[in-house]
């Protein structure tokens, strides 16, 4: 049987201390990924909106945030529950509204946790998202057309809002 000298423990001891926290950070981030992917569920929602697309126009830089808000509704006979709201783009945001009660701003999944809302639409009840693009998040680079989408996934499918615009400088 060897023996180890204290020193040759104690760097024993740190190595393996130092892949058991390796591994739980790698585990962490892991779940927290599992956690932000979304359902699956790509059929179209049954919420219904008159407007699902937005064209901006030209916006500039320099003068800062836009924002759209698009208003649906549930025209069927049952409950649907908003689950999670997301966006394609760090540059932009969305916030879910129902009855002066807000959800959110949440974000791309890619950049942290996205909480689930897991909120009642009843029959007939309105709601809005609000998304919010920052054309100066990019950049430079930023510059041209750009098109981004916020994500509602529900107990019966997705409803997608999208936008679209030209930044200039």
């Amino acid at each position: 049987m060897k023996h180890y000298k204290k020193k040759d423990r104690s760097t024993l001891w740190v190595v393996v201390i130092t892949i058991l926290l390796t591994v739980l950070i790698i585990f962490g981030i892991s779940k927290a990924e599992k956690n932000n992917q979304t359902s699956g569920n790509t059929k179209p929602s049954q919420l219904q909106t008159a407007e699902n697309s937005y064209d901006f126009g030209s916006i500039s830089m320099a003068n800062g945030k836009v924002k759209k808000t698009f208003t649906f509704k549930n025209n069927t006979s049952e409950a649907i529950v908003a689950k999670k709201l997301y966006t394609s783009c760090m540059c932009t945001q969305a916030t879910l509204t129902k009855n002066d009660k807000t959800f959110g701003p949440f974000g791309m999944p890619a950049h942290g946790f996205i909480p689930e809302i897991n909120e009642n639409i009843e029959p007939g009840q309105e709601a809005q998202i609000e998304v919010v693009f920052d054309p100066a998040a990019h950049g430079p680079a930023g510059v041209g057309p750009i098109e981004r989408q916020a994500t509602l996934d529900t107990s019966d499918g997705q409803l997608v809002f999208k936008f679209k615009a030209q930044v200039t400088p």
